[in-house]
């Protein structure tokens, strides 16, 4: 993205406008969506340098300044930015909101034994956590898979213990570079915990949007990011999100930017968790 310059302050007599919000998806090096107006990068131009110009025309049209959230998923990024009619742009200070978490990155992953185990899971767990913090991704991932399968065998895939296991499996996938396996288990994990209705849904569903985002192809980025849509509105039915969910959400509606997003948007289409 162009190098952001600083924004002049208005005069005190300057009338001064509450800034019109816009979400940025930036799907590859070419093509973003702008509150579901596709913009195509000019020839010369950069997608970055296309969206800046469209969110001046808006600060013109607004006679203001203009604010955007640009989730860039090749980059796997995200960015609030603020661009003036005059065309100069500026990354705005946080506006706070008591309801969401001092950590706003969309990309939060689990801890490995992050909650307390049983007794008899506690030496498998410190095998899994050594050997990650050894560097050993893949010796971690096949403990990991094989007390996740020993737990879901005994206990059933939705017991608290097989979750976490799965849970523990999509972290060490994150952490080797296997982002199809994360976002999987990450999505299984997301979507056994809503069904249930567990307090921690959404933030399952946010480390698997996490996940989702850095899938590379597209068959996969559209079956995942469609459950994705669907797991997001029924949270967004029946609890109430954080700021990082919200922003969450928007992304994955901003990636179809179509009807399927609307009507999940209305609460619709939820995938059947029971």
């Amino acid at each position: 993205m162009p190098e952001l310059t600083a924004l002049d302050r208005p005069a005190p007599s300057d009338p001064v406008l509450a800034p019109l919000l816009f979400d940025v998806y930036v799907s590859d090096e070419h093509a973003a969506v702008v509150d579901g107006e596709r913009v195509e990068a000019g020839a010369g131009q950069s997608v970055h340098e296309a969206i800046l110009d469209l969110l001046q025309r808006h600060a013109r049209d607004h006679r203001g300044p203009v604010r955007a959230t640009v989730f860039d998923r090749p980059a796997a990024s995200t960015l609030r930015i603020e661009v003036a009619p005059d065309g100069s742009s500026r990354i705005p200070d946080p506006e706070p909101d008591p309801g969401s978490r001092e950590n706003e990155d969309l990309s939060p992953v689990p801890t490995v034994g992050e909650e307390p185990v049983p007794a008899p899971l506690a030496e498998h767990v410190d095998r899994i956590r050594e050997a990650v913090h050894g560097g050993d991704t893949e010796h971690a991932g096949a403990l990991a898979a094989a007390l996740r399968e020993c737990l879901a065998g005994d206990h059933g895939p939705a017991h608290p213990q097989a979750l976490e296991a799965r849970a523990m499996e999509a972290y060490v996938a994150h952490l080797a570079g296997d982002h199809p396996l994360a976002t999987s288990l990450a999505v299984g994990v997301a979507r056994i915990r809503c069904g249930l209705g567990d307090a921690r849904a959404a933030d399952d569903v946010l480390r698997a949007t996490a996940a989702w985002q850095r899938l590379v192809d597209e068959r996969s980025v559209a079956a995942h990011g469609r459950e994705l849509l669907h797991l997001w509105g029924h949270l967004a039915e029946n609890v109430r999100l954080g700021t990082p969910h919200i922003e969450a959400m928007r992304l994955v509606r901003q990636y179809f930017a179509g009807p399927e997003a609307e009507e999940c948007a209305d609460g619709q289409g939820v995938t059947d968790m029971s």
